[in-house]
């Protein structure tokens, strides 16, 4: 159970892919998903407000662990 909480806490990860396309990203995560291969999303929203332009767009990250990364691109581009 520490080795989990260890390899959990020092877990590297790294981009795979990034979208501002809402569609995309949902086909590039269920990808992932349907693989079987672990992964996280981080979202960077951009735009509105006083500043920001005229709209938002909303940029989508997916990350997997380091070890996964050839696997999670080969689920990626299997079918693209």
């Amino acid at each position: 159970m520490f080795e989990n909480i260890l390899k959990r806490l020092f877990m590297r990860w790294e981009l795979v892919y990034s979208t501002q396309d809402v569609g995309e990203y949902s086909t590039i995560k269920g990808r992932l998903v349907n693989s079987g291969i672990k992964h996280q999303t981080k979202t960077i929203s951009s735009g509105g407000g006083e500043g920001g332009g005229y709209g938002f767009a909303t940029t989508y990250q997916l990350y997997v662990p380091n070890e996964a990364a050839h696997k999670a691109n080969e689920a990626i581009h299997r079918s693209m």
